[in-house]
């Protein structure tokens, strides 16, 4: 995470817990003063200006009907808008309809890729389809609560400050967001197509040395929901025994980070001030180092299997103890 996002986190926690939100939710009574009194502050907290950076009642004709108008449409300064945001009053629930209306407003503004539906106290971002006419995707990729939310939720936000606002990594975390929510449907459907090769691995981590129909049929049949669970009670127990199951930042990790730093600040080309951009991401069995906390920026991968412990720079692979040697 930069130094700059941990910044705004921050600008926008105090922000926040300093404003009465329940005195504007009592005064928003209609969707008028909730615009007025939830809508409007909770944009402008996140830096937006008036007319510089949002309008009202922006027309976007939707299927041919003329005046129809977006409640909110954020240009960010560039004219045309970037987000929609539909309101209604404080208190209300969301509707099928309410997601079609602004559906339709973000089909009819090419311009427009982000869509907010709000009652001044939920915000749900969605974010428009890719490569599809159809407008947004039906689920949001992050719904933030001015009652409930936690330093998970003020990071996804901060995204969204005026200052540093940058649509690109808005709209790629959006994505990943969107693709990981799709996890556990995925692994039901696995479960329950059993395909020719899901079967055939299991059959193998058997010991099978080959697989006849007739073995297949007879695991096929071993696949159900009791077994399932009966799988998972397993691997959790074996989790619970495991010390790795936990994530634990090691000193061997840390001194694969310290020797990749040292060989960054060293360098004439990095300049102090952007080693604050240099961090890691410690997952089960692996540890990248990353910048702008960004996986796709990956510097370099520790590998600390029993008999290995290296760093894979580049596609090069470094001993730890003698690059920590070099180093230091």
């Amino acid at each position: 995470m930069t130094k700059q996002l941990k910044q705004s986190i921050k600008l926008l926690d105090k922000a926040i817990s300093s404003w009465d939100t329940q005195k504007a939710i009592e005064a928003s009574n209609v969707e008028a003063t909730t615009r007025d009194f939830l809508i409007h502050p909770f944009f402008e907290l996140l830096g937006y200006q008036r007319i510089d950076d949002f309008v009202h009642e922006y027309v976007a004709d939707v299927g041919g009907k003329q005046g129809r108008k977006a409640d909110v449409a954020i240009t960010l300064g560039m004219g045309s808008p970037q987000i929609i945001v539909e309101c209604k009053r404080a208190g209300a629930s969301f509707t099928d309809n309410d997601f079609r209306q602004l559906n339709g407003y973000i089909h009819y503004t090419p311009s427009a890729h982000i869509g907010i539906l709000t009652n001044g106290v939920i915000y749900n971002f969605y974010l428009r389809q890719k490569g599809s006419s159809t407008g947004l995707n039906p689920e949001p990729f992050f719904s933030f609560d001015l009652n409930k939310y936690d330093r998970a939720d003020l990071e996804l936000l901060a995204l969204f400050y005026r200052p540093t606002i940058d649509l690109q990594t808005i709209f790629s975390e959006a994505e990943d967001i969107l693709f990981l929510n799709q996890f556990d449907n995925a692994l039901i459907s696995v479960f329950q197509s059993k395909t020719e090769g899901f079967v055939k691995d299991i059959c193998y981590q058997m010991g099978a040395k080959r697989v006849s129909e007739r073995l297949r049929n007879q695991v096929t049949e071993l696949i159900n929901s009791m077994s399932i669970k009966a799988a998972a009670e397993g691997l959790l127990r074996a989790e619970n025994d495991s010390r790795s199951s936990g994530i634990i930042t090691t000193t061997e990790e840390l001194k694969g980070y310290n020797v990749i730093r040292t060989i960054l600040a060293m360098s004439s080309k990095i300049k102090d001030e952007e080693m604050t951009r240099i961090g890691y991401r410690d997952y089960k069995g692996s540890f990248s180092i990353l910048a702008d906390d960004n996986q796709q920026k990956r510097i370099a991968v520790l590998d600390l299997a029993p008999g290995k412990k290296t760093l894979t720079i580049a596609g090069i692979k470094h001993d730890i103890d003698s690059a920590v040697a070099c180093c230091y």
